[in-house]
């Protein structure tokens, strides 16, 4: 089987300079605008809905952005369904492998750790549980995607495939820990970042097995349904 890392599709600049936009008009603007226009309704959205929402404008904004790149990368994956098939499957066993090993450090090193974005979801999911299941399974994993691996860790890759794995995994990390920041000791910052590290690395590795980001869209989208199953 021949090597298809060469074949790894790259978002274009348009689309880049877009999805880069977006993303700090999102990290800046949204969350809050959000929370204020539900402040304004008669009846406001549960924290549930009000997070589906905010899934759901991130889902649209990546159809939008890289619907070319998107249908570019459906078609490398129905070319060579092999590539994928093989990317998913190693990507989730070295995932599950990698975390399980993760868990345990972390374990060693503070007892009782709880990571506040998974409590969260938790705490979202006992009174929306359809509502999360379809955001966190569906919408979440092509729009992390497309940015994450797509974006950041493809540019990068070209240059320095070391300098795009590790910023690529950090950026996915602390992303889902920026809401939390003030919650965290210097410790438990630490651990969260960590714990998402496995899910970074081995993502980032199933697009350049495959040559296409629905290599790592399936298996986030893997990850995130074990999980949130799990929580029934």
């Amino acid at each position: 089987m021949r090597n298809n890392r060469n074949a790894m599709l790259a978002p274009s600049s348009r689309e880049t300079l877009s999805a880069l936009t977006y993303l700090a008009v999102q990290m800046l603007f949204l969350s809050g605008l959000l929370s204020w226009i539900n402040r304004q309704l008669d009846v406001p959205l549960s924290e549930a809905e009000l997070n589906f929402t905010y899934y759901i404008i991130n889902f649209l904004a990546t159809v939008v952005i890289f619907r070319d790149f998107l249908g570019r990368s459906l078609s490398q994956a129905t070319q060579h369904p092999a590539y994928l098939c093989q990317a998913v499957i190693l990507g989730l066993a070295a995932y599950y492998a990698c975390s399980r090993c993760t868990d345990w450090i972390i374990g060693q090193l503070l007892p009782g750790f709880s990571n506040y974005n998974d409590a969260a979801i938790i705490r979202m999911s006992g009174s929306s549980y359809f509502l999360m299941t379809v955001g966190t399974v569906i919408l979440v994993p092509p729009a992390e995607e497309c940015l994450y691996r797509g974006v950041v860790f493809r540019k990068l890759y070209d240059k320095s495939h070391w300098a795009a794995y590790l910023i690529s995994m950090l950026l996915f990390a602390m992303i889902h820990i920026l809401g939390y920041l003030g919650r965290y000791s210097p410790l438990e910052l630490l651990l969260a970042v960590i714990q998402y590290l496995p899910a970074g690395l081995c993502l980032a590795w199933s697009y350049t097995k495959a040559g296409t980001v629905f290599a790592p869209i399936v298996i986030h989208a893997i990850i995130n349904l074990v999980a949130i199953r799990g929580l029934r």
